[in-house]
Parts: C-alpha cells; sequence; structure tokens
C-alpha cells in the first residue's frame, strides 16, 4: 500500500495526462467519458467521470470506478504490480512502460480493416460476418488481428498468419488479458473460459455472452492468471472449456488448483474433434450445446430438456459396480453411477470388512477406487484387502510376528502380481496423516482426484472420524453438509460414492441387534439423501463368525433384502449364504495371471482355488 502512495505522490498531476492519454479517455466540459463498459450500457454519453486533483485519482460518480496511475497500469493495461513497482519508483521511471504504450499505439497504424482474404479464412471455420464484427475483427499486414480489451481500452492485438494455421504473434507493446472481455454483461453468475479466441468466438455465435477466451494459450496461464485473478474470483462458476490434449489437460488442472470447486470441467468424451472450433464444424450447435451442458450439470443439477432431451433409461453412461453379494446386487442393480451408498453398522461389526472387499471386487472388475480414511494404520489395511485377494492358499504367504502376534505377509513375488494387479487402480488418502483441517478441504481434495484420476468408486470410511466438531448441533449440521456434497460430487462426475457410518449408540446400554434408518448416528438427512443405505451386523451368539447383510433403502427399487453371512477368518471375507443350499459363496479374484510362471509352477498346491465354488463352514 506504501508504494502505491509512493506512485501517486512521485507524478502528482501528471497522472491525469497520463492515463487520460493513455486510455484514450473523451473529455467533454472537464468531464471524461467512463471506459468501464460493464456498467454503462449507453457509453456514458453524458460523462461521469471527473479528476479528483486531492486524491490524485479519477472517479465516476455514476459506477464508482476509481483509476489512479497504479490502478491504470495494472487493472487496465495488465502489467504485473512488480512490474509497475519496478518501473514508476525506480531510476528510469515510466519511460518503459510509456514507450510500450507508445510503440502499441504506433503498431495499431498498421491495423486495417478486414480483407476479404481474412474474411475468408474465418468464414472457413464457420464463424458469420456478424460474429467477426461484434468481437472487431481486424486486419494486420493481411492476417487475421485479434483484438484485446481491459473494460473500454484496447491493450493488444494478436495476430493469426493465414499461410501458417499455427503461427502467431503481437503487436508490439501489446498486453494481452481475456479475448472478449469488452462483450461481456454485468451477470457473475457464470463465465465460460476457452483456449483460443475461435472457440471464444463460436461459444458466443451459439448464444453463451459470458465467454473469454485465456488467449496466451493453455501452456502460459500462470502469469495471465495471477493477472485476472481478482476478476475471475466474482463468478459463482467459472466452465473450463479446454481443448482434448495434454495442453488442455494442464488448463483444466491449472484452474482446479487455483479456483478449486468453482472450476467445473467440460466432459471431454463428448469430443469427436480436439476443440470447440472443431467440433462446432463437424457437428453444429447442438454438440456445443452439449458439452457446455455437462459442465453445467455439474454446477446445479439443471437439465434444459431442449437442449439435452430425454434418451431413455438404458443410455446412462458409467460403471455400475457389483458388491459381490448376488442377492444385494440384483435388489440395488449394483453400485451405480452418480449415485450414494451408506453402508451402517456397529463396532465390529463388519462394515468395513465388506467395505474392503467391495473394493477388491471393484478393482478386480478394471475399476478405480479412491479410499478416505480417517483412522487406522494404512499398512495393516492393505494387508487385508491383500488377504481378501489372495485367498486361502498359505504358500503364498509368510508368517511373520509382531510382537505377540503373528500376521499374514504375502511374499515378494505374490506382493509383485498384486502391484500389476492394481495398477493405476488404487489410492489411499487418510486424513490423518494430512494437513486438511475443514471439510471444504476434504473435499476439494476428493474433488481434485475424481476430476482428474477417474475414480470410478469412493470409499468414505468412516464418516465421524473424517468431521472436526464439538457439538451435537454441530455434528448434525455437518452430516448433512458432508452426505450432500457427497451426492453433489457423484452426480457432477458420475461416480459412486460409498460412505460408512456408525449407528446410535444404545439407549439405557441395550444394544439392539437391528438396525433401520432411524438408528443412523447424526442428522435425519444423512439416510434422506443416500440413495442406498445398507446394514451390516454379526450375530456373536454363532461364534463371531455369523451375520447378516440387508438392504434399508433402495431408492430406485423395491425389494429390501438381507443375506445371512459367514465371516472366513482365512481371507478375512463375509460370504453370503446361498439359502437354497446352505453354503457360503467364495470369492474369486483373477490376479493370478499376474504371478511369475516360474514361481506358479514351484507351488505344491497351486490351483486348489480355482476348483471352490461353493464351501462348507
Amino acid at each position: 500500500m506504501d508504494q502505491i502512495q509512493d506512485i501517486k505522490t512521485k507524478y502528482g498531476q501528471q497522472a491525469e495526462g497520463i492515463i487520460a492519454t493513455g486510455l484514450g479517455l473523451v473529455s467533454k466540459n472537464k468531464k471524461y467519458r467512463c471506459p468501464n463498459s460493464m456498467a454503462h450500457k449507453n457509453g456514458d454519453r453524458n460523462p461521469s467521470m471527473g479528476w479528483d486533483s486531492n486524491a490524485l485519482q479519477f472517479y465516476c460518480f455514476a459506477c464508482n470506478m476509481k483509476i489512479d496511475l497504479y490502478g491504470y497500469y495494472r487493472e487496465h493495461l495488465n502489467y504485473t504490480h512488480n512490474e509497475i513497482v519496478y518501473e514508476l519508483l525506480g531510476e528510469e521511471g515510466t519511460t518503459r512502460l510509456q514507450s510500450n504504450r507508445s510503440k502499441f499505439q504506433d503498431g495499431c497504424k498498421e491495423i486495417k480493416d478486414i480483407t476479404e482474404d481474412v474474411k475468408k479464412y474465418i468464414m472457413g471455420r464457420g464463424i458469420t460476418e456478424e460474429t467477426m464484427s461484434k468481437f472487431g475483427i481486424r486486419s494486420f499486414r493481411n492476417n487475421v488481428a485479434f483484438p484485446y480489451y481491459k473494460y473500454d481500452s484496447l491493450i493488444g492485438y494478436k495476430v493469426r498468419n493465414l499461410d501458417k494455421d499455427k503461427k502467431m504473434w503481437g503487436v508490439e507493446g501489446s498486453k494481452p488479458f481475456l479475448f472478449g472481455f469488452q462483450l461481456l454483461d454485468d451477470n457473475f453468475e457464470e463465465l465460460i473460459v476457452c483456449e483460443g479466441e475461435f472457440d471464444c468466438m463460436v461459444l458466443n455465435q451459439c448464444g453463451y455472452n459470458n465467454v473469454v477466451s485465456v488467449g496466451a494459450g493453455a501452456n502460459s496461464l500462470a502469469s495471465l492468471l495471477d493477472q485476472a485473478k481478482d476478476f475471475l474470483d466474482k463468478y459463482e462458476n467459472i466452465i473450463v472449456v479446454s481443448d482434448n490434449d495434454p495442453a488442455g489437460d494442464k488448463m483444466d488442472l491449472k484452474f482446479t488448483e487455483i479456483f478449486e470447486t468453482k472450476a467445473k470441467l467440460i466432459n471431454k468424451d463428448l469430443y469427436t474433434k480436439n476443440d470447440i472450433n472443431g467440433e462446432f464444424y463437424k457437428r453444429g450447435p447442438q454438440a456445443i450445446h452439449e458439452i457446455i451442458e455437462s459442465a453445467r450439470f455439474k454446477i446445479e443439477g439443471r437439465r434444459d430438456l431442449d437442449i439435452t432431451p430425454y434418451k431413455g433409461v438404458e443410455k446412462k453412461t458409467g460403471t455400475y459396480i457389483p458388491t459381490g453379494m448376488d442377492k444385494i446386487d440384483y435388489a440395488i442393480n449394483d453400485l451405480a453411477p452418480g449415485c450414494v451408498t451408506i453402508i451402517v453398522g456397529r463396532t465390529n461389526a463388519g462394515k468395513t470388512t465388506f467395505t474392503k472387499q467391495i473394493i477388491s471386487n471393484a478393482i478386480d472388475l478394471g475399476n478405480k477406487v479412491f479410499c478416505v480414511t480417517g483412522e487406522g494404520d494404512q499398512e495393516i489395511f492393505i494387508n487385508e484387502i491383500y488377504k481378501n485377494v489372495i485367498g486361502r492358499n498359505e504358500e503364498l504367504f509368510n508368517k511373520i510376528k509382531v510382537n505377540k502376534r503373528y500376521y499374514k505377509e504375502p511374499k515378494k513375488e505374490v506382493l509383485d502380481a498384486l502391484a500389476r494387479w492394481h495398477k493405476n487402480k488404487l489410492v489411499i488418502f487418510n486424513k490423518g496423516d494430512s494437513k486438511l483441517k475443514s471439510m471444504d478441504q476434504l473435499f476439494d481434495t476428493i474433488s481434485y482426484e475424481i476430476k482428474h484420476k477417474k475414480h470410478n468408486l469412493v470409499i468414505i470410511d468412516n464418516l465421524m472420524s473424517l468431521l472436526t466438531i464439538s457439538t451435537s448441533n454441530e455434528k448434525n449440521d455437518a452430516q448433512g453438509e458432508f452426505i450432500q456434497k457427497c451426492c453433489d460430487i457423484a452426480k457432477a462426475y458420475n461416480t459412486h460414492i460409498i460412505v460408512v457410518v456408525h449407528p446410535r449408540k444404545p439407549i439405557n446400554g441395550k444394544e439392539s441387534k437391528e438396525i433401520n434408518i432411524e438408528n443412523i448416528s447424526g442428522s435425519m438427512d444423512i439416510g434422506n439423501k443416500a440413495d442406498n443405505i445398507i446394514s451390516v451386523t454379526r450375530d456373536y451368539s454363532q461364534g463371531a463368525t455369523g451375520g447378516s447383510i440387508k438392504v434399508l433403502k433402495n431408492r430406485y427399487f423395491s425389494q429390501l433384502p438381507e443375506v445371512e453371512t459367514h465371516f472366513e477368518e482365512e481371507t478375512g471375507l463375509l460370504l453370503g449364504i446361498n439359502d437354497e443350499t446352505g453354503l457360503a459363496k467364495a470369492y474369486k479374484f483373477d490376479w493370478e495371471k499376474y504371478l511369475d510362471k516360474n514361481f506358479k509352477n514351484s507351488l505344491q498346491i497351486y490351483g486348489e482355488q480355482e476348483s471352490i465354488e461353493d464351501c462348507p463352514f
């Protein structure tokens, strides 16, 4: 702040002439027309801006815009804070900044009306003359000249060579900002940010008024976003429409890093070409609307049936993941994309056990899983998943002693095979090992993972250990908000989220075996918002190996089945018991194909598990 005041003091009343000349302000009766076109739809015909000689700034009495010398260079000519301070308070004064502006104004003398060659070139991309005129497209030495504005100030021209399609440069002295900025309205609900000028023009031509392109390209975003962040922060949602290539992926990553959940990414699976202009040329406006709607759906679940008509229930995209319990899977139609499932059970009832075998089953079917935990040892967690997968063959393990207890540790060759089995399919995040403090920070992490790693299944185990709360009311509010965020993310990114929760504590110390929706601890919003609720119970009268898994809520189907289970200690699996045969159905995971052949042949009883389908207990 002292540096800004030093700048104002150093240049004093000179600032009026520097700013007025640089911005080309039109004066009338000692008043100037305000350059804030977004606030003056009539062009400020009756000038409302005056020079305040005491404050050393211009002030608009209509829109309250203020422009001092620092703001002139920062907000209107797009220089960084460091550039301004270095130049204006350094020994050379404003020489270079004013020189750059003068060079640009001189360069603009070569800007001409659009030529027929330029017009033909742009129309070849499907862009109309009306759109060219709206954006003020001109010619520079018979090449395309894209004007860049900040408010009403022309601050740069980018030039595209007609002969070399990708060759671009800027008119000397240009300081490009956001292409299309001068056409934005004062609606700060939504802004579309795309990668190139032609993409921006196409989107505007398709009816999207609040659209800009990054101008500098996806590979030069850091400095631009540093300059534009304050402006972009005004928008509630930013739809990022990048190209379908590595540079576009970097652009997505940069926007989500800076603007977090405010940045909404399009579904690039809808692309048949690499960018919006190519998509428009090939498939027309309908394709553009579908692509933009794929991001808008992530904002608020909205759907305009005129743009996105009914496609039939069989058209829903995404992955359906079975739990491995046939009766449960048929009832809920597997773990469907865009849905949230609650798994509830008392302490040591087997809910985490059931969750681990869902993880194993999902990976075995080729799905990507992101597991969020709030407690427990990660090595033990992974060891138990490996036990699920490996099966009963004791030759595949070493037994190791840790203090007084023995653990089954997979042999090195087995670990190598398992690593290949789950390669790029399993990520574990333990909140207790992180520096995350708030729910928003946690969901930023979850959202980032889903967006960029394309996880099909997210496991959150368990809810209460992830929330930092103190009072009962805070707990209820936090749980309701947590589940709502899960629902929003599941629908937005077409993934399935499982949340593990506890039931309420028993009254007067009496704990009922049965669990119902009303037993779920915390806010009723948990049960109301979830698509499925599944309870896991253990029957200690059967030596702690018996129990059941039951569907308590099934949003889309009427069945609420219950499956009797047997806990198999060798594998750590809950096996569903067949009602007719009374046998427990064994799991079989397809990981052995990754084993080294020599190691496989060395096993004496290898293959025994392959013949096991049902087993007594």
